[in-house]
């Protein structure tokens, strides 16, 4: 009989691919990369990905060649996530667990190349414009039958999708819908790739009421739109995660893994930029790495007679590689509890000393880096940028009988955005109006969502007459 842990993974690793018949196994071709393999090219040739480098990390728009954009920040993620997740499957296998580890290193790498595809321009600030458009144009009311309210939203889930806009949820959206939308599934990659970059498996709006104060880690935000929703639970369901209430699910214990890497990178790398900007002095990035660094005792830190770059470069190598270990450790500690939807906590967190020193980084860099004058003035500019990007598009593609300038507004606007999969060809009036107003608003923030920092800027200038095209 087969260890039933064996078989538990055998099921959250499956190589079944999104928008698949239930039962199709892939075919045998002569190509020796795995199926996770194919995951992770498919998303460094996408369109989205590239789209990456010129996306805010935490300095927008620099005119530094070292700063990182979210492009170099996911690769450097996938390089760690591909180590965690290899370790982590060897902890697998000295507890009996059948899994070969180089194929979760590959899943995790995947993943976490995937992790921010769905941020706007602008990062965390690009998502507060869009839910402060939202809430400023479209207040909260009460979701009952009134045939009289202009609200382009029929349930309270449709509402909290874009007042709450999440860049977690635009990724699903990116992977399974609108990358190679002419078929279903999207880039159709495995349902462990999906599974391992789902940080909150649910819906914008808890049952129950519950809100973020008193949900779960796995719950804090939400996973995918209620256009998605049908979608969602087949490939949840798929993977057999514990589905607590409807459509509320636990994370596969591999998105544990992908959020650690997400964490390490953004706390050693942010921290080192801000040294690189002159935001921190070097001293101080180099102090609190080599204190990350001496959680394994064979570190040894260069600190007489040699160059900041010199010195930095070991601190830093040392300090992930120290908490790569802690991650792991807490992932072998834990993932029995994982396996089951009853662990919540951050891998990072579930290690108290590393949870500590991590905070203390992450404290210095906010202060220092992310509220810098310059990065304030740019995110306020920003804010702005999106808004009125939402002002001039959302009233056109709304609009049942656009005027003259709403539909110049609307071809601007790709047709694609609007189509559905499907054999018909429609134009381009015929395809927003099959949409319900909730699903045109989506179709409006996948454009906006999916532009770089720079390409923004541009089109608000041009469309507000502040700058003519060339």
């Amino acid at each position: 009989m087969n260890d039933p842990r064996t078989e538990r993974w055998r099921q959250l690793l499956s190589h079944h691919r999104v928008g698949d018949p239930p039962h199709r196994t892939p075919l045998d071709t002569p190509d020796e990369r795995t199926e996770f393999d194919k995951d992770y090219d498919r998303i460094v040739f996408s369109s989205a990905f590239r789209s990456l480098h010129d996306k805010t990390q935490v300095f927008p728009l620099s005119t530094s060649d070292y700063t990182r954009t979210r492009l170099t920040h996911s690769i450097e993620a996938s390089c760690v996530g591909r180590s965690l997740g290899q370790l982590a499957g060897r902890s697998l296998l000295a507890q009996d667990v059948e899994v070969d580890p180089s194929r979760m290193g590959t899943i995790v790498a995947a993943a976490c190349l995937a992790h921010d595809i769905g941020n706007p321009p602008f990062g965390h600030s690009g998502e507060a414009a869009i839910q402060h458009w939202v809430e400023r144009n479209f207040p909260r009311f009460e979701f009952v039958e009134n045939k009289d309210a202009k609200h382009p939203f029929a349930t309270e889930g449709e509402w909290k999708d874009l007042a709450s806009f999440e860049g977690n949820a635009q990724g699903f959206r990116i992977l399974n819908r609108l990358q190679s939308r002419n078929r279903d599934g999207g880039l159709r990659y495995t349902v462990a790739t999906v599974g391992a970059m789902s940080k909150y498996p649910r819906p914008s709006v808890l049952p129950r009421g519950r809100d973020r104060e008193k949900a779960r880690v796995s719950e804090k935000k939400f996973g995918f739109f209620q256009d998605d929703t049908q979608l969602a639970g087949e490939v949840y369901r798929k993977l057999g995660l514990v589905e607590r209430e409807p459509y509320v699910f636990s994370r596969h214990p591999m998105a544990f893994l992908v959020e650690a890497a997400d964490d390490i990178c953004y706390a050693i790398i942010d921290l080192e930029d801000s040294g690189k900007l002159g935001l921190i002095p070097m001293e101080t990035v180099c102090s609190l790495m080599e204190d990350v660094a001496a959680m394994q005792p064979k570190f040894k830190p260069l600190k007489d007679k040699v160059d900041w770059e010199s010195r930095l470069g070991r601190a830093r190598a040392g300090a992930i590689f120290a908490l790569i270990q802690e991650c792991v450790t807490a992932f072998a500690e834990h993932v029995a509890a994982m396996e089951t939807g009853s662990f919540e906590q951050s891998l990072v967190s579930a290690r108290s000393e590393a949870g500590e020193r991590l905070k203390t980084i992450t404290h210095i860099t906010r202060e220092k880096g992310y509220w810098s004058e310059r990065v304030l003035q740019i995110e306020a500019a920003g804010f702005r940028t999106l808004g009125g990007l939402l002002d001039m598009f959302v009233p056109a593609v709304l609009a049942d009988r656009p005027n003259r300038e709403e539909k110049k507004l609307r071809q601007l606007l790709p047709l694609e955005f609007f189509q559905r999969p499907g054999p018909y060809q429609e134009d381009r009036d015929e395809a927003i109006l099959r949409l319900t107003p909730y699903q045109r608003l989506l179709c409006v923030t996948d454009y906006v969502s999916g532009m770089t920092d720079g390409f923004a800027v541009e089109l608000y200038q041009r469309l507000s007459g502040i700058k003519l095209p060339e």
